[in-house]
């Protein structure tokens, strides 16, 4: 997967999609965090904690990109893996208060973004795995608050028609 995108294009689909997913993780009361069926049997609470450790490791990958040291970045090698970290990650959420986890997404997010502005072009084309840097920065970021914006809407559509 030797794609990728441009700083700017990454920096702009981040903007346009960070707001309607914070919105949409705004919008969910706190005592409902806790409820099953936001993605399979995970809650928010552990959807949020899962989306805060991906864009963390978004910035930790790009700036070690940035900094030359591509082959320190860690990746899962696999699916099993990546549902080893996504369910340690989720736990970790469960864990945690709709306020904590509001303000550690929050946080990431904003360094991730950060991460990437003062990188240079180049370390999005840098190749870790098969994956440029820049795509995997878009999956563990915009691409990522996209897919999971989606899945809270149609949860919430199923919360609204059981309580109806």
């Amino acid at each position: 997967m030797s794609n990728t995108e441009s700083k700017q294009h990454v920096l702009s689909r981040m903007d346009e999609e960070w707001p309607k997913f914070r919105s949409l993780m705004e919008s969910v009361a706190d005592e409902d965090w806790d409820i099953p069926g936001v993605t399979d049997d995970w809650c928010l609470k552990e959807m949020i904690g899962h989306v805060n450790f991906w864009a963390k490791k978004a910035e930790t990958d790009i700036t070690l990109a940035a900094q030359g040291k591509a082959s320190q970045i860690k990746t899962p090698g696999g699916q099993e893996n990546v549902d080893k970290w996504n369910a340690r990650e989720a736990a970790k959420g469960k864990a945690l208060s709709p306020s904590e986890l509001r303000l550690l997404v929050e946080k990431s997010h904003k360094a991730a973004r950060a991460a990437l502005e003062v990188a240079p072009e180049a370390a999005l084309a840098i190749e870790v795995n098969g994956w440029s840097v820049g795509v995997r920065f878009a999956e563990d970021t915009y691409r990522h608050y996209r897919e999971h914006s989606e899945q809270i809407t149609n949860w919430q559509r199923e919360l609204e028609t059981t309580e109806a």
